[in-house]
């Protein structure tokens, strides 16, 4: 938790855009976690496991793993991270429990750093504006470019791919989804809303996360602090709870941005009212003086990253704590003397969700779309990473109504490599594929069978 703490303030000091927040803190955490792992060996690493002495400190490992991978991310911090590392090495006694906590830090930190080389988050797209209605363009006042249009395509941490749960896109502008969707916000995101309450307007506040704030991903890594304090988390504990979540807050950003600007790149609230003499409903009445409570960043509607945020880091920790209604209480960068509280995660999260209708700028249905994409980016993440080293593997299958083919899930330890077998007596087996876990393969042999049966082996070891 202290190099989460020191995660969270070289976000703030650097003033980082969520999705880079998201990366940064997923780097720094599966360090620490493969670090802390390497020692314990309980359950499966991230992508790395050093060849670690008996009696390796995990403190002197996770310290230095954090150091390592802030560090690279934040080099103008240097000062400010080498005071709190050498203040976390203090702690230790020296000889070679310490040293070797050291060399493993650093081990797992320059192979996080390695693996995100080349990832696609620098690379510099361009996004054209258009004036179709419906579609996204810059807002007032900045009336700044698309924020990070090159986020879709970068390289994921745990998905085999940005798109896997991508949603059916927003509801049609002459829908009634649709005129609910922009009545809602039109009264209670209005700067001026006479439909909002005084607690309404404080949430809007509360959950901006804005520039120079820890961020959404920073806020709800604050609330797993706040919970693994009130929990009596350990070290080890607390390395595999910051690494789920942030593993799944990384690639929710990355899927939130996929739907953002490869669906639909929906216009925001502000131009939707503005320009509603435009959509095609009679029951969106135009005004062009409306303005939101808060300022509108600057990328499409649709989905909420916010809601894909929460939805992600909700579902993680309820699997991690094995409970959702655990009570916790939050502050706020935005809002620094005001605490709320919560009954559990799924309460924040909702919380959350309509802080952004309240603040006037997202529409009703991208925050229910954006929670259901970062839930199935957790549960995805929570069946195959990290998992302890006595679980074994699980097969699932549904059929694919676009052509009739069955799918066949493979959830296990990622890497692991596995033979699918399919069968309709028993008597015979057809190998379907030889995958690496977690995969997913195309049964297209099982169409009009009555019924079709699967199994899953590693080769190495029989069934």
């Amino acid at each position: 938790m202290d190099w989460n703490n020191a995660s969270l303030n070289a976000i703030r000091t650097a003033r980082s855009t969520p999705q880079f927040a998201s990366r940064n803190l997923a780097m720094v955490h599966t360090a620490i976690y493969d670090a802390v792992n390497a020692v314990d060996k309980t359950h499966m690493p991230y992508h790395s496991q050093p060849a670690t002495p008996v009696g390796t400190s995990r403190e002197a490992a996770a310290a230095t793993a954090g150091y390592g991978v802030l560090l690279s991310l934040y080099p103008t911090q240097q000062v400010i991270l080498s005071n709190l590392w050498m203040n976390s090495l203090a702690a230790i006694p020296d000889g070679a429990s310490k040293s070797n906590g050291i060399a493993l830090g650093q081990a797992t930190a320059n192979d996080i750093v390695a693996l995100r080389v080349g990832d696609g988050s620098t690379n510099v797209m361009s996004y054209v504006v258009t004036n179709i209605p419906g579609r996204w363009k810059p807002t007032p006042p900045a009336f700044a470019p698309a924020q990070l249009p090159q986020w879709p395509f970068v390289k994921t941490f745990a998905l085999p791919r940005a798109d896997l749960f991508r949603p059916a896109g927003p509801a049609a502008l002459t829908s009634s989804q649709w005129t609910f969707d922009f009545n809602q916000v039109k009264s209670l995101g209005d700067t001026n809303s006479t439909t909002r309450t005084a607690d309404q307007t404080e949430i809007a506040r509360f959950w901006l996360d804005g520039a120079g704030t820890m961020t959404p991903p920073g806020h709800w890594n604050v609330a797993a602090q706040v919970v693994a304090v009130s929990q009596g988390n350990t070290l080890s504990q607390n390395a595999r709870l910051f690494a789920m979540l942030n593993l799944c807050l990384a690639d929710a950003g990355i899927a939130a941005w996929d739907a953002k600007f490869n669906i639909f790149p929906l216009w925001r609230p502000i131009t939707a009212i503005r320009e509603a003499d435009t959509d095609g409903n009679p029951d969106t009445v135009a005004d062009p003086n409306w303005t939101p409570l808060t300022v509108t960043p600057p990328h499409p509607d649709y989905v909420s990253g916010h809601a894909t945020f929460s939805g992600a880091a909700a579902r993680a920790l309820a699997g991690v704590f094995g409970a959702n209604d655990i009570p916790f209480s939050l502050g706020s960068d935005d809002l620094t003397n005001v605490v709320r509280s919560f009954s559990g995660f799924a309460d924040c999260k909702r919380e959350i969700g309509m802080s952004r209708i309240y603040a006037g700028i997202h529409t009703f249905t991208t925050i229910v779309d954006g929670f259901t994409l970062g839930q199935s980016v957790a549960n995805y993440i929570a069946r195959n990473y990290m998992l302890p080293v006595s679980s074994t593997p699980s097969l699932s299958a549904y059929q694919d109504l676009s052509n009739g083919h069955f799918q066949t899930l493979l959830s296990g330890a990622a890497g692991d490599l596995y033979v699918i077998e399919a069968t309709d007596d028993f008597l015979s087996w057809d190998s379907l594929s030889t995958v690496t876990a977690p995969a997913t393969v195309d049964d297209a042999a099982a169409s009009g069978l009555p019924l079709r049966f699967y199994r899953a082996y590693r080769p190495a070891q029989g069934f």
